[in-house]
């Protein structure tokens, strides 16, 4: 093979690719929920809140930032891009870098102009000056915006087992140092500590990103080549732009109802993350995977067994964590943080519909089907806002819950939906769908005590025998597929 032609090998196959990064996803998020329950327990309630704030604010400028040009870099360098000459795909890279330098720059602008003169996102009282506050977040803005670009190369390339250190390794690694801070000073030490860290992973990325492709000199930028990317992403961008009108509401639950009940909510997120750890390996793999199926039924024939794995797993976790949940809370957070009951169990039930509609609608992003992604995840976001900014002024964090929940379930429906007349076996989707739904009540309102009520463990046993009945015909079915 000549030396400016990329191989074909470079695109993973599924099952190595999911492997991979399935187990730097089980390593990295067992010792970030063990780091995380440390760091809990040494800032509480308040402290964590604000600093759920500032980890949050990250992820919505990380995205922002972002312009389209990672869904673009994926179209350009996957499926016939992969064909092109390497020193081609380098300048490709490099104006993606580009736009994301330039991005994180005027976002950054946009967060002090919101901080500072606009008295923004941070509620009025705070333990540590608001200056040093912003000066920490832009700091771990920036270095997480600007290694966007390299752990897209990576699974483009099919570096999979390197794209599992940003789960297995850095994750935990940014949660550590920040406990280990805590330790030392408090508040102002675990934000440091973060900081540090994400430095250290800043500069792998540089380091690694060098060799993935042949880079032209840092003065090069090619407008055109900059201006397809982003317009190959933008349908995609747009969603993820609508939604971040989610995040806002988490700083007007701050504002109107404590950093507490931000903390709250920050011990639902954790715990999420072990909701997320197969689609979260599964997702980008099998995107790059279904580029290069021929046609929309091919590909959504290729999802079907990796949709019903995916949900059963999910709904056996979710019913048997409810079993269990206030015994959990307690036992590592401490009895302070049993407040986050109704939090945690519904952020988990809307992170299982988000994760069960990403994989819904990646045959519908590999085969270019906008439309229905779009009217989806926008109608699903501006929904979610509005129920958000309706609700969060008289229910507080509740509505926040709210609005998560839309955002995660409602895109899951419609992209249900039009799956449907594709599917083989359309029995098993359609029960673990009224599963799903029907566990919404028990999520939303748990009884009061310290043990679960009459109804909810006739609802969570009957969901169980379901459930245990499908196991051995799903497991038959892997085994066959292997």
């Amino acid at each position: 093979m000549a030396e400016g032609e990329a191989s074909p090998d470079a695109q993973p196959g599924l099952r190595i690719g999911f492997l991979h990064l399935l187990s730097g996803s089980m390593v990295g998020r067992a010792l970030s929920f063990g780091a995380n329950l440390l760091l809990s327990r040494s800032l509480g309630p308040d402290n964590l809140g604000l600093v759920n704030l500032i980890l949050s604010t990250t992820q919505t400028v990380e995205m922002t930032v972002r312009s389209g040009v990672d869904f673009g870099l994926s179209y350009a360098l996957t499926g016939e891009g992969a064909s092109l000459p390497v020193q081609r795909q380098g300048e490709i890279a490099h104006s993606a870098l580009r736009v994301v330098q330039a991005s994180t720059l005027l976002v950054g602008l946009a967060v002090w102009l919101w901080v500072m003169p606009g008295r923004g996102l941070l509620p009025t009282h705070l333990p540590l000056p608001r200056s040093w506050l912003l000066t920490v977040l832009l700091v771990i803005c920036s270095l997480e915006s600007l290694g966007t670009v390299q752990w897209d190369l990576l699974l483009i390339r099919g570096q999979t087992g390197a794209l599992a250190l940003r789960q297995g390794l850095f994750a935990p690694l940014k949660i550590g140092a920040a406990w280990l801070g805590a330790l030392l000073v408090g508040l102002s030490g675990a934000l440091t500590g973060y900081a540090l860290a994400v430095g250290v992973q800043a500069l792998w990325l540089w380091r690694i990103g060098r060799t993935l492709l042949p880079w032209p000199p840092q003065r090069h930028f090619d407008p055109p080549t900059a201006l397809n990317l982003v317009k190959a992403g933008t349908p995609q961008y747009l969603t993820n732009v609508l939604a971040t009108l989610v995040f806002p509401l988490l700083a007007g639950v701050a504002k109107g109802s404590g950093l507490a009940e931000v903390g709250y909510l920050r011990v639902g997120q954790i715990l999420v993350q072990l909701f997320t750890l197969l689609p979260g390996a599964l997702v980008p793999i099998l995107f790059v995977r279904l580029r290069s199926g021929s046609d929309f039924q091919e590909q959504m024939r290729g999802t079907e067994r990796s949709l019903r794995a995916l949900w059963w797993s999910a709904l056996i976790c979710l019913v048997g964590f409810l079993l269990i949940d206030r015994w959990v809370l307690t036992l590592f957070f401490g009895p302070t943080f049993l407040p986050a009951l109704q939090a945690t169990r519904v952020l988990v039930l809307g992170a299982i519909g988000e994760s069960v509609g990403q994989l819904l609608h990646q045959p519908l992003l590999a085969s270019r089907r906008m439309r229905l992604f779009l009217v989806a995840q926008n109608g699903g976001a501006l929904l979610a806002a509005l129920a958000g900014l309706l609700l969060i002024p008289r229910i507080g964090a509740a509505g926040f819950l709210a609005s998560k929940l839309i955002y995660g379930l409602v895109p899951m429906l419609l992209y249900f939906a039009a799956a449907w007349p594709a599917f083989k076996e359309r029995g098993v989707p359609l029960r673990h769908l009224m599963l799903t739904l029907a566990l919404a009540p028990i999520c939303w309102l748990p009884a009061s005590g310290g043990k679960p009520g009459m109804i909810e463990l006739l609802v969570l046993l009957g969901s169980l025998i379901v459930l245990g009945g499908e196991g051995p015909s799903l497991m038959r079915g892997l085994r066959r597929s292997g």
